[in-house]
C-alpha cells in the first residue's frame, strides 16, 4: 500500500491483547518545509515589546540632552533602530520550538541590547538632572556662624546656659542669628561692633563665648594665628542670607541674581573661586583661588589670570578701606565678582565656584593629568620634578597647595594652580573623555556650583564633540609690592596685603581684551 495520502501519518499502538489495537491519525503536511500556522511565543512578544520600548526612550533622552552633534544622533538612532527592528522581527518569527539557534541568537541579542539603551537612558537622565540640581548656583547663598569659646571653655552648647554670648550688632543676619542660638540655649546676648571687638570681649574674659560669622574667624586665624589656637567652636549653622534686613556691603548683582550669559560660539569669562577649607559651596567664605578665564570658542584660545588672594583691592559698593581680595567671598561670591569686574573693567559672565579639596576626585575621574612645573620641590609627601608630572588626585592637590618651598610663595602657588587648571582643560577637551563623562559628574557632585545656565554648558560639550578643538591655553599672573595695612574686614590690626602692581595690570587688561576680540 502506498505511504502517500491525508492518512499517510498513521501509528499503531498494540497492546498484548489479541484482536486489539488503537490509532492515532495525523493529517500530513500539504507540502515539504511548511509546519503549519506558526505560534509566537509570549517570551518573543515580551522582549519584542520591552527591546522597541527601550530604544524609543534612549532616542528621547538623547535627543533631550542635546550634547551630541545632529548628525551623530541621527546615525545613532538609524543604526539602533534598524538593529532593533530586525532583533525584534528575529524574535517574533522564530521561538523555543521553532527555529531554536536563531531564537537563542535574537534573545540573547535582545537582552544585550536592552541593557544598553536602558544604560543610555540612566546616564542621560543623570545628566540632566546633574546640570538641572546639583551644579547649578542656587538664588542666594548662605552664610555659616561658630559659637565659639576659649579652648578650656565648655565642652558643648547646653554648658552656655544662663552666660553671656558676644555677638556682632552691626551684622546684617543679627536677628536671624539671635533666633537661632535662642533655639539651642538661654544665654545674654552683649553687642559690640566692629567684630574684632566681639572677638576681644571672648579673649579677655568679659563674655564666655561668643557667635560670629564663620569667615570672619577665618579672617583672624590668618591675623593672629597663636590667639586662634586659642579657641575652639562648639557648634556652627548657616543662615540663609536673603533674610538679611541689609546687605553689608553692597553686593554686585551680576553674579547671584543676573548672569550675563552670552551666544552660543561668543567670547566669555568665566571667575573660578576656590577654597580648600571643608563646608557647603553654598556658604560664603574666602576666596583662596582667583582665576579669571577668558574664553573664545571661535579661535579656540583660553586665558588663565590668577589674582593673588592678598590682592590690596576696593570690594565693590565700598569706600574707605581697601582689602584682601580673598575676604571678598566673606561677603558672597556676588562680592568676589563684583570686585573683580572693578579691577579690571569687565563683565564676568559666569563663575564657577569649587571646594579645591575636591581637585582629588576630579583629577582621578579623569585618569590624572600632565602638569608642567617650573621647579623641582617636595610637598604633602609627593616629589614634582622641573617638567611634566602626570598626577593623580592627591598629588594634583599638594601641587596646588605648596607654597613654601618657593621663594615667591602665594605668587607661584597661584601659578601652579593655573598649570593644573589648564591641564584639567586640556584633558577635558578630549572627546573620548567627554563621551565618558558619568564618572566626572558623580566626582563633581557637592562640590562644584555654577552660576552658567544648563543650555549654555551643553551646547559647550556639543561644540566640542562636533569640533574636536584642541584648545590653546595660556596662563598670566598679575603683581604687587609687599606691604603691611589695614583692612575693610579688620580695620583694628595691620594686615599682609599685596598693593597691585599697575604695568601687570594694564597688561592683564591688554591680554584680556586680545582673547575677547579674537
Amino acid at each position: 500500500m502506498s505511504d502517500t495520502g491525508p492518512f499517510s501519518n498513521i501509528s499503531w499502538n498494540e497492546d498484548d491483547s489479541p484482536g486489539r489495537a488503537t490509532q492515532t491519525l495525523r493529517p500530513a503536511s500539504s507540502g515539504s518545509g511548511h509546519q503549519g500556522k506558526h505560534k509566537v511565543s509570549v517570551v518573543s512578544i515580551i522582549l519584542a515589546v520591552v527591546l522597541i520600548a527601550a530604544v524609543v526612550a534612549a532616542v528621547v533622552v538623547m535627543a533631550k540632552l542635546g550634547v551630541l552633534p545632529t548628525w551623530a544622533l541621527v546615525l545613532a538612532v538609524a543604526v539602533d533602530g534598524i538593529v532593533a527592528l530586525g532583533v525584534a522581527s528575529m524574535l517574533l518569527l522564530s521561538g523555543p520550538n521553532r527555529h531554536r539557534g536563531r531564537f537563542v541568537v535574537a534573545t540573547v541579542l535582545s537582552v544585550l541590547m536592552i541593557i544598553g539603551n536602558l544604560g543610555v537612558v540612566k546616564v542621560g537622565t543623570d545628566f540632566l538632572r546633574f546640570l538641572g540640581t546639583d551644579i547649578q548656583a542656587p538664588s542666594t547663598n548662605t552664610v555659616v556662624y561658630d559659637v565659639v569659646v576659649l579652648k578650656d571653655g565648655p565642652a558643648d552648647v547646653a554648658a552656655l546656659a544662663g552666660s553671656e554670648m558676644g555677638l556682632v550688632s552691626d551684622d546684617p543676619l543679627v536677628q536671624p542669628v539671635r533666633d537661632k542660638v535662642a533655639g539651642m540655649v538661654q544665654v545674654e546676648f552683649v553687642d559690640s561692633t566692629p567684630w574684632s571687638s566681639t572677638v576681644a570681649a571672648l579673649t579677655g574674659g568679659q563674655v564666655t563665648s561668643m557667635v560670629i560669622q564663620d569667615g570672619y574667624m577665618q579672617v583672624f586665624s590668618d591675623a593672629d594665628p597663636d590667639q586662634y589656637a586659642n579657641l575652639k567652636i562648639l557648634t556652627s549653622f548657616e543662615i540663609d542670607r536673603s533674610l538679611a534686613a541689609t546687605p553689608s556691603p553692597s553686593p554686585s548683582a551680576t553674579a547671584t541674581a543676573t548672569p550675563s550669559p552670552v551666544p552660543v560660539g561668543s567670547a566669555f569669562i568665566v571667575y573660578v573661586s576656590g577654597n580648600d577649607e571643608p563646608g557647603s559651596l553654598s556658604a560664603s567664605g574666602r576666596s583662596d583661588v582667583n582665576i579669571l578665564m577668558v574664553v573664545n570658542p571661535d579661535t579656540g584660545k583660553v586665558l588663565l589670570i590668577n589674582t593673588p588672594r592678598d590682592y590690596f583691592v576696593q570690594l565693590h559698593g565700598t569706600t574707605g578701606l581697601k582689602d584682601k581680595l580673598t575676604h571678598a567671598g566673606i561677603y558672597g561670591v556676588d562680592m568676589s565678582v563684583g570686585t573683580l569686574e572693578d579691577l579690571y573693567g569687565i563683565t564676568i559672565n559666569y563663575y564657577i565656584r569649587i571646594n579645591f579639596s575636591s581637585l582629588i576626585k576630579i583629577v582621578d575621574a579623569l585618569g590624572g593629568v600632565d602638569v608642567h612645573s617650573a621647579y623641582t620641590f617636595s610637598a604633602m609627601g609627593f616629589n614634582f620634578v622641573e617638567g611634566v608630572n602626570h598626577l593623580n588626585g592627591e598629588q594634583a592637590l599638594a601641587f596646588s597647595r605648596e607654597r613654601h618651598s618657593f621663594e615667591g610663595g602665594d605668587r607661584v602657588r597661584g601659578e601652579n594652580q593655573e598649570r593644573v587648571i589648564a591641564a584639567i582643560i586640556k584633558r577635558m577637551s578630549d572627546p573620548a573623555v567627554l563621551v565618558n563623562y558619568p564618572s566626572i559628574l558623580a566626582a563633581t557632585q557637592g562640590f562644584v556650583q555654577t552660576s552658567m545656565p544648563q543650555d549654555t554648558i551643553t551646547a559647550l560639550i556639543k561644540n566640542q564633540l562636533t569640533t574636536g578643538r584642541s584648545w590653546e591655553v595660556t596662563s598670566t599672573s598679575v603683581t604687587g609690592s609687599d606691604a603691611l595695612e589695614y583692612t575693610y574686614s579688620m580695620p583694628g590690626q595691620r594686615l599682609y596685603v599685596m598693593p597691585p602692581d599697575q604695568s601687570s595690570l594694564d597688561a592683564a587688561k591688554a591680554q584680556i581684551s586680545s582673547i575677547l576680540q579674537g
